[in-house]
């Protein structure tokens, strides 16, 4: 099983913000497809045991700070901007909630590696609710960010950057 290493940033420039926010959204989906992984089974034990560790510190120490980045640096400065990109923030806001029930439902099931088939479940609904998430804020929220002035951009990066050296990541 091929391991995914966390905490790697090599793939984001520093102070890019949606490039930043799009390796996030990478990594949500790589995890996601690795517990999908775990939960077919066939792999070792002890792999399936560190990757279910992974998968946990993801969801439970990562997710939050994406999240918070969403809601405290980059929600408060594109709303009133645009009638379509309010709309997407309302949405975006919505689906943070909607989505806790299945991320602690994932976090569960991958404490108990051993139990393949709820890892299944709870990856298959945590991505088939993500996926429309992830792709609103793709698609309007993110070039939204863009067109923010150097000043605001450079805000949310170092508020981004502020919560990471507060957490583990």
């Amino acid at each position: 099983m091929a391991i995914v290493r966390i905490g790697e940033r090599g793939e984001e420039r520093e102070g890019d913000v949606v490039d930043s926010l799009l390796t996030c959204h990478r990594r949500i989906r790589s995890f996601l497809e690795l517990a999908a992984r775990v939960g077919r089974g066939g792999d070792p034990a002890e792999q399936v045991a560190e990757a279910c560790g992974q998968i946990g510190r993801y969801f439970r120490d990562a997710m939050p700070l994406h999240v918070a980045d969403e809601e405290q640096s980059i929600l408060p400065r594109l709303r009133g901007r645009d009638p379509a990109v309010d709309q997407a923030l309302a949405a975006m806001h919505e689906q943070h909630s909607a989505h806790e029930a299945q991320l602690a439902e994932l976090l569960s099931a991958v404490a108990e590696p051993a139990s393949r088939a709820r890892i299944a479940a709870a990856a298959a609904a945590l991505a088939e609710a993500l996926a429309p998430h992830l792709e609103l804020e793709e698609a309007v929220l993110f070039p939204a960010i863009r067109r923010l002035d150097e000043r605001e951009l450079a805000a949310i990066a170092a508020e981004v950057r502020a919560r990471r050296r507060q957490g583990s990541w």
